[in-house]
């Protein structure tokens, strides 16, 4: 049959997210991590003579120091880069805890650059203003070494708007702090001069502004976005309406006895001030409408993944594989773009329209056996048929997503149009974010009503495990709504998914925010 004549209706562009097992870069473990850089000195700084602790004004002049790991053999020109702050309460730990350096290597098998970074120590437990001065100190030294990083981004071959930190304990108060004290009217009073006389071992100098240590070579100091391992803030206050929000996984343990899980003093030291832990903190992001994750897990102590003081006691126990999937999903997703895509008719041209965000390379496949890397290619098929097209998208630190969509191509004579399909389609949510529910709107065919063809709605968490079924039955054809309650399920990014039959599937996803 010769086609000669007017293109018929195609299907409406039913696109489905791809969850795909291949081997990803970021998501699985695709290198072995390489140790480029050894107590690379970040910063000096005066640092309290410690642990014989006789005072604030008792300092001697230290050189911070990071070890920074690399994925051996990559060749991608940008990374995105993941910092971590080691436990010890300001007096102990260091760089070389055991939790720290595994979360380098197994980060850096994935692709992605890092580093596990000293910072000053010392303080007298019996003062709280000498326990603030540390904690201070310590969000000096974070913001140091991003400073640092960014200013070395050309030679680590890093994105300098990805990266990241990791913290535990008190690295997750550093994480807290680095992204939520950022004005010098939030410096705690203890960290300016003290002079009391009497004489008392408070008595200290002005600790400077938040950027007083290491190189002022104009890079910006916080975090694209943090993992906070069972931390707090000094203040929920801190994070500010319309302020800058950076996207945290909190992780807490319900029943932690060192740093609280909702407000109280760390280790119950009378002497300490009150701490804003993980769940005031998704308080205060719900309030705010602000994107976040927790994984909260009840009845939980502190450091639950299995180390004490960040050494492993005797190894890493269920727990640890749960934070490490949940901290990689987390990730990727601060950096994976989002791909869609549309199609529309010209004559006998199909002309596709990338709707993809953070997506700066394009991979076409048409079902045909021919593609295109342009943006919004245009292409004609050789006959009638059914294709299945697929879109991959890269971001610049060459993380991906695909989406794919089944486009029906027909093409009458005589100028007739043949065959017009209804459309079958899954809409985004609304509220989303959401809390604690949510309505899913689709359509329905009246072709898969007339062919037999089952719907079924469901629920998947980040990981793709299917977490709830709403719907699984034959439906009418046209507009359909479900309400989604989230019940007690936790603060994150799912996917809801839409399948027709055996040739329409498509995903969405949404936010649930505590």
């Amino acid at each position: 049959m010769k086609f000669t004549q007017k293109l018929s209706s195609i299907l409406f562009l039913t696109v489905t997210v791809v969850l795909s097992q291949e081997p990803s870069r970021y998501r699985d473990s695709l290198f072995s991590a390489s140790q480029t850089h050894t107590d690379l000195i970040y910063a000096s700084a005066p640092e309290l003579n410690y642990p014989t602790y006789s005072g604030e004004s008792s300092t001697h002049t230290t050189n911070l120091r990071m070890h920074i790991f690399q994925p051996d053999g990559d060749t991608a020109s940008f990374r995105p880069m993941l910092i971590v702050f080691h436990s010890g309460a300001f007096i102990s730990g260091s760089k070389e805890n055991d939790d720290m350096l595994a979360f380098c290597r197994l980060f850096a098998e994935k692709g992605y650059v890092t580093a596990t970074v000293q910072y000053r120590l010392g303080m007298n437990i019996l003062s709280q203003k000498s326990s603030e001065r540390a904690v201070y100190r310590a969000i000096q030294d974070s913001r140091a070494a991003l400073r640092f990083v960014r200013g070395m981004a050309e030679e680590l071959r890093i994105d300098g708007n990805r990266i990241y930190i990791l913290g535990s304990s008190a690295g997750a108060f550093i994480a807290l702090h680095n992204s939520y004290m950022d004005k010098s009217s939030e410096r705690p009073a203890s960290s300016y001069q003290i002079n009391i006389f009497p004489p008392t071992t408070d008595n200290g100098p002005d600790l400077g502004g938040l950027d007083a240590i290491g190189s002022a070579n104009g890079q910006n100091a916080q975090a694209n976005a943090i993992i906070p391992l069972w931390g707090a803030l000094q203040d929920t206050s801190l994070i500010e309406q319309n302020g800058f929000h950076v996207p945290a996984l909190l992780i807490h343990g319900t029943a932690d006895n060192i740093v609280p899980f909702g407000v109280g003093k760390p280790f119950n030291l009378s002497t300490f001030a009150n701490t804003y832990g993980s769940q005031p903190v998704s308080h205060r992001f719900t309030h705010l409408n602000y994107d976040y994750e927790s994984y909260f897990v009840e009845g939980a102590g502190h450091e639950f993944y299995g180390v004490s003081n960040g050494m492993w006691n005797p190894a890493p126990n269920a727990y640890w594989d749960t934070v490490v999937t949940r901290s990689t999903n987390f990730l990727l997703y601060q950096h994976r773009p989002e791909s869609h895509f549309n199609v529309q008719e010209d004559g006998l041209d199909l002309v596709f329209t990338d709707q993809s965000s953070g997506a700066v390379k394009w991979q076409w496949d048409f079902g045909d056996s021919s593609g295109s890397t342009e943006q919004n290619p245009v292409h004609q098929y050789n006959k009638n048929g059914t294709y299945r097209v697929t879109l991959r998208v890269y971001s610049n630190v060459g993380s991906w997503d695909s989406c794919s969509a089944e486009v029906n191509y027909t093409i009458s004579t005589l100028g007739k149009i043949e065959k017009i399909l209804t459309q079958s389609r899954l809409e985004q949510n609304y509220p989303n974010p959401f809390n604690p529910q949510t309505t899913i709107t689709y359509y329905v065919s009246a072709e898969a009503v007339n062919t037999n063809q089952k719907v079924k709605l469901t629920v998947c968490d980040i990981t793709g495990k299917e977490i709830k079924t709403l719907v699984s039955r034959m439906q009418k054809p046209g507009e359909h709504r479900v309400t989604f309650h989230a019940g007690d399920l936790s603060s994150g990014i799912y996917f809801y998914q839409l399948v027709i039959g055996e040739n329409f599937m498509e995903s969405r996803k949404m936010v649930l925010i505590r």
